[in-house]
């Protein structure tokens, strides 16, 4: 197994003390909360979110072929929605790849910044945003980078086509873990 992740499940093993929200097995982090965005109309879980100070790490995993990685290519696409959208995007090398540091047009019309990293892994591909200000400080960023280095993705055996979203779900936290929401 390697020395950080995202990793895959059939790699990890046993879940042990990660919290089990469906295809994303995630790190309970004491100084972190975590939350899940579902949207209202059909309460499909869309991301899981860690907050920590004043920046947050989303993630979304998704369906990937067996034969090639995606994240390229939805790079590519992230490019071209945010210059529709009036935004503007830069691809740099990172730790895990090219990552996306984009400009993202808010409602108001001020561009905001927020960091974009891939990972693609065994038939899944995990797409991690960082917002605020950890999105453009690569010390700030680190602890959010750290909680996704423990991130397990459990693809399932069911067939989805390529970029669907992996099911998420939002799931049981006892009394221990109840402060992390």
């Amino acid at each position: 197994m390697r020395d950080f992740g995202p990793f895959d499940s059939l790699e990890y093993g046993e879940r042990g003390d990660l919290l089990d929200a469906g295809s994303l097995w995630l790190p309970l982090v004491p100084e972190a909360s975590v939350h899940f965005s579902v949207t209202q109309e059909t309460n499909t879980v869309m991301a899981v979110g860690y907050t920590l100070n004043d920046s947050a790490l989303q993630l979304q995993p998704y369906a990937a072929p067996r034969s090639a990685g995606i994240w390229e290519h939805v790079c590519l696409d992230m490019q071209t929605s945010l210059a529709e959208q009036g935004g503007r995007s830069t691809k740099s090398e990172g730790e895990y790849g090219w990552e996306l540091l984009a400009h993202v047009p808010t409602p108001q019309g001020v561009l905001v910044p927020q960091r974009f990293i891939g990972v693609d892994g065994a038939r899944w591909m995990l797409k991690a945003s960082i917002s605020g200000p950890a999105a453009v400080n690569d010390d700030l960023a680190a602890p959010l980078i750290a909680i996704l280095r423990r991130v397990v993705v459990d693809r399932g055996q069911e067939p989805h086509p390529p970029r669907e979203l992996l099911p998420m779900i939002v799931p049981r936290i006892d009394a221990q873990s109840s402060s992390h929401e």
